[in-house]
């Protein structure tokens, strides 16, 4: 009942606004409304706001509060003589910047101002001004006396990358320094040349944890992925792979999307065998082609669901003996290698460190069990004294656990060392991108990067979504959000280490939910997902700086532009050189009308299908519908029948469009009704109509290359093995999948449609 008043309370319409609570969430990013995907405006409550303000360290439980926290941000921003940080586009670069003085205009006639850009790769610009030549662009009176905002010319030949912009100020009762990062940034994000102009390619995308092999070890591994870019790209001509996000998880943890860091990788998919320590210590090998180990790695391979825990602790094992060999062969000798890996670890810096002692920490926290056994929930259960990075506790145990820190920095190696591999392959083979990588939203509140950001983490809330269709009280992704004001403050260091770290060893990273570079739905602990609001991000900061990365590491972007996405917020995502991603699914230009491919747009990458829906064998034969059902995620019946009726209308809305582009292949039935499942000749009609979109990139999904009937996903908390089933046939693996004929047929429909240039 308290809950059902609650949700009622966010819900209602025509609230009474209390402008000054509104005005203070305005200045802090927080929406009082918004509109949910049937297009009602929703307001959110009183109550709400002032929770969502006080997570983010804003008071705001009464009048008084309220009115104070807006004079103190106000007053905190005049203080400011410099912003934190500074993003300007290289073709749109500013006339000036600004800096804020506490002064009356006639005393800053009296001062002097100098400044200097320091560039990135070297040399200063230096400018000079005195206060009579000054503008003054706005005045204000504090408590604490008078100020000014005053504009200062901006150096305009500045090249791309991160300055150091140092202001001095000298003049009567005055002398003041302040230092600005100042980022120049391209107009636009890397285009491959690969599908400049009208140039369009396809690629695959696996789950990589599902992919069946004869040598893995149970869960698809870099071994894999190493072999099987050399088949996409000189069997299929395929001229990029796709994978689920790689990053580190938490113990006990398997979905992709829910990562302890974002910058760091999973040992789960490492070849223990292709490490070089692996080659050079027989009495490893001999363990591994044991017979009692050979059995479990053949049973775990006919698994048909991915045994997380054992595999983990076995690979752990094994690690853990090539790590102490490494020690004795190499550290303590200094070899070649030796000095290679302190090469890696002085060029990682204090993220590998702080990654590498949190393992330790971890580890410590839970009595050493292994990577997969879950503990207590993340760091914030931990005694207060190792909370924080820089604390003398944790100082203390980085020097007592030197090889302990030391091996969690050997696994990212080996991590890092085996997928530049799979990309040298990829591009051996012929493929113009290569490994295309995907970045999750957000990250886990007890993980890795919550605990060496804490300062610019939210850990009071989490990230999720409004009530929707399928989810009347909202969804908790358990993610964190990162403060807005603080990430500036830092210089954006989160987001700037996570694109450098994503960007490694790749042609192109898609970003998941790219909508939270503009917002995200915040829910503060102890509320409903329904009484949640959305906070605003600095949107054109962090795409300026997103495709800087992407012109320094020559990577293309696809932002997730899925749900409910305005046209201005897709514009400004493909304004800044961001792909859109398209499933055919949702392209329609009208209920029941399929978008015909020449409406696809240009700058996209499409798709027939994804991770979180079914596949289309799955789709034409109504198994999520099913499977939904089954699982209980239709409180009301008429959300079935409704789910059903509209499935049917799109089957046959699908057949209509595929006979409009004379795709239809002959004999094949008009009434969907009478085509209860597909025929191969229909799936590769369906794909030949995605194929024939302009969309820069064309994606197929492995689940689908090889006709499985379940997707790798159903989003929400349930029964189904999310994240675990492998794909293909019981029995067969990738090397059998080469000899399929409906792999080279489908592949031929693609080349038919689209070429490659």
């Amino acid at each position: 009942m308290q809950k059902h008043r609650a949700q009622k309370r966010v819900l209602r319409r025509g609230a009474v606004p209390d402008d000054q609570l509104y005005q203070l969430a305005t200045q802090c990013g927080a929406a009082t409304s918004y509109v949910d995907e049937v297009g009602d405006r929703r307001r959110v409550s009183n109550e709400s706001l002032r929770q969502v303000l006080s997570v983010m360290g804003v008071a705001a439980q009464d009048s008084t509060q309220v009115t104070e926290s807006i004079r103190e941000i106000r007053s905190e921003r005049w203080a400011e003589m410099l912003e934190p940080v500074l993003v300007v586009s290289i073709g749109r670069l500013p006339r000036t910047f600004s800096i804020r003085l506490p002064m009356t205009a006639d005393h800053v006639k009296r001062v002097s101002f100098l400044w200097k850009v320091k560039k990135e790769q070297g040399g200063i610009v230096v400018g000079r001004n005195t206060g009579a030549r000054a503008t003054i662009i706005n005045t204000t009176r504090l408590k604490d006396g008078a100020y000014c905002e005053i504009a200062l010319p901006l150096p305009q030949a500045l090249p791309l990358g991160y300055h150091s912009l140092t202001v001095d100020v000298r003049g009567p009762g005055i002398n003041r320094r302040a230092v600005m990062i100042l980022v120049v940034v391209p107009d636009q994000s890397y285009l491959h040349p690969a599908v400049k102009g009208s140039r369009r390619t396809w690629g695959l995308t696996i789950q990589l944890y599902g992919l069946r092999s004869a040598k893995n070890w149970g869960v698809g591994d870099f071994r894999d992925l190493r072999e099987i870019v050399r088949w996409v790209g000189r069997e299929l001509g395929a001229d990029l792979l796709g994978v689920n996000p790689l990053h580190a998880l938490p113990p006990g943890t398997i979905s992709p999307y829910s990562p302890s860091s974002r910058l760091f990788h999973h040992p789960l998919y490492l070849d223990i065998e292709g490490i070089s320590e692996f080659q050079e210590l027989a009495p490893i090998q001999a363990t591994v082609k044991a017979s009692t180990f050979q059995a479990k790695l053949a049973a775990l391979r006919r698994s048909q669901f991915v045994q997380y825990a054992t595999i983990a602790r076995m690979k752990q094992q094994i690690l853990e003996r090539l790590f102490l060999h490494f020690q004795r062969r190499h550290l303590t000798k200094n070899t070649s290698r030796a000095r290679a890996f302190h090469r890696f670890v002085r060029h990682q810096g204090e993220s590998l460190q702080r990654f590498a002692l949190f393992r330790v920490l971890e580890e410590q926290m839970r009595g050493r069990r292994t990577l997969s056994e879950t503990g207590p929930q993340g760091w914030r259960t931990w005694p207060t004294k190792y909370q924080h990075p820089d604390s003398p506790a944790v100082t203390k145990i980085a020097a007592r656990y030197q090889s302990r820190l030391q091996l969690f920095q050997y696994i990212e190696w080996q991590c890092q060392q085996q997928l530049h591999a799979v990309q040298a392959a990829a591009k051996r083979a012929g493929m113009a991108i290569g490994l295309y990588k995907d970045m999750a939203v957000g990250i886990d509140p007890g993980g890795a990067d919550s605990w060496a950001f804490q300062g610019q983490v939210v850990a009071q809330a989490s990230i999720g979504t409004p009530p929707e269709l399928f989810s009347p009280n909202g969804q908790r992704w358990n993610l964190s959000p990162f403060h807005p004001r603080q990430i500036k403050n830092d210089g954006y260091r989160p987001f700037t280490d996570c694109y450098r770290s994503i960007m490694q060893n790749c042609g192109i990273i898609r970003i998941d939910h790219a909508m939270g570079l503009f917002r995200l739905f915040w829910i503060p602990e102890g509320l409903e997902p329904a009484e949640g609001t959305y906070v605003r991000y600095p949107v054109d900061d962090l795409l300026g700086i997103l495709a800087l990365e992407s012109v320094r590491h020559n990577v293309m972007i696809i932002g997730e532009d899925l749900g409910t996405v305005t046209t201005a917020i897709r514009n400004k995502l493909t304004g800044r050189g961001l792909l859109s991603y398209r499933l055919l699914p949702f392209e329609q230009t009208a209920p029941g009308r399929f978008a015909r491919p020449s409406q696809f747009p240009q700058h996209a990458a499409a798709a027939v299908t994804t991770h979180d829906l079914p596949t289309l064998r799955g789709f034409w034969a109504g198994r999520d519908i099913e499977l939904k059902s089954q699982l209980g995620l239709y409180p009301k019946t008429e959300w079935r029948k409704r789910d059903e009726e509209t499935r049917a209308r799109d089957k046959q809305s699908l057949l209509n469009a595929l006979a409009k582009e004379r795709l239809l292949p002959p004999g094949c039935p008009r009434k969907a009704t009478v085509v209860p499942q597909l025929t191969e000749e229909l799936f590769r009609a369906i794909y030949a109509y995605v194929a024939r979109t302009p969309s820069r990139i064309m994606l197929i999904s492995l689940e689908d290359l090889l006709g499985d009937l379940e997707t790798p996903n159903i989003p929400g908390k349930h029964a189904y093995p999310s994240w675990q089933t492998k794909a293909g046939q019981s029995g067969s693996s990738w090397e059998d999948w080469k000899r399929l004929n409906r792999v080279r047929k489908l592949a031929t429909v693609i080349h038919s449609e689209r070429g490659r240039d």
